[in-house]
């Protein structure tokens, strides 16, 4: 039992600790931008929208919409943080710009429910 708990104490310090970040000289910084600027973006640019996610098309893929327009995002089952997100909740995505020459999308790779 004691074991047990020991592992699951470690694995949430582990798992806290990939969504940490330095703020400060030297970091690298994430540019917060509309849909609109993003899609302008070139490929693999790391970004950071605010707006809502209005539906799912498929199992991995949501539109994602803000004041600007609205863009296609990708987000992997293990991305998605384990709680309730509707349309009307407004999120922050971030994650990197994914360009191809038909369409371009967001591949986020952290998402937060705004309050």
């Amino acid at each position: 039992m004691f074991k047990g708990l020991i592992v699951v104490v470690f694995t949430s310090l582990f798992s806290l600790s990939t969504f940490a970040a330095f703020v400060g000289p030297g970091a690298t910084s994430i540019q917060t931008v509309t849909v609109k600027e993003s899609i302008e973006l070139a490929d693999d640019s790391k970004v950071a929208l605010q707006g809502s996610l209005v539906k799912q098309t498929s199992a991995e893929h949501y539109l994602f919409k803000d004041q600007s327009g609205e863009v296609m995002v990708e987000i992997d089952p293990e991305d998605f943080p384990h709680v309730t997100v509707t349309p009307e909740d407004k999120v922050r995505i971030t994650g990197e710009v994914d360009s191809d020459w038909s369409e371009t999308k967001i591949d986020v790779e952290y998402l937060e429910l705004l309050k």
